[in-house]
């Protein structure tokens, strides 16, 4: 008799610990919303790591264009040697195009979709990309990666 009700009190201890609905959030740490990070690869080479494209001969042109930030990275540590970064904090869900021309050799017609996470406790909707196309381009994206590979051919 004693071990079963030992058995009782324990189960209904575990039972109610799982109900607490308070969430401690003060050691999270909020991702910012997704900045669109693109790895541009022609006949097997990082165009940007390469230098062949640099600040200087890549322009973009498109959807709110204002505070648009720009960010050649021919350096990265990773996955990959080099990103051409868009970001803009003024997105919100819905989509966005832009065009991305590579000197005068390649035009990239992007059409990017954002959407929202799920509500999270802590940090709420975050700005994440459900969707991006890059016109007559082929897009790869592994997963877990933060960035699209278009491949240039």
């Amino acid at each position: 008799m004693f071990k079963k009700l030992l058995v009782v009190i324990l189960t209904l201890g575990i039972l109610l610990s799982c109900k607490d609905e308070n969430v401690d959030c003060a050691l999270v740490l909020c991702a910012p919303g997704d900045a669109i990070r693109l790895e541009l690869i022609n006949n097997g080479a990082n165009v940007i790591s390469n230098g062949t494209y640099d600040e200087t001969n890549i322009s973009v042109d498109g959807d709110l264009l204002e505070n648009l930030q720009i960010r050649v990275l021919p350096n990265v540590q990773g996955a990959t040697s080099g990103l051409l970064e868009l970001n803009n904090f003024d997105w919100r869900p819905g989509e966005y195009a832009y065009t991305v021309a590579l000197g005068s050799d390649w035009i990239i017609d992007l059409m990017i979709t954002f959407g929202l996470t799920g509500n999270d406790p802590c940090c709420g909707d975050r700005l994440i990309i459900t969707d991006l196309n890059a016109g007559d381009f082929s897009v790869e994206r592994r997963t877990y990666s933060s960035f699209y590979t278009i491949i240039l051919e």
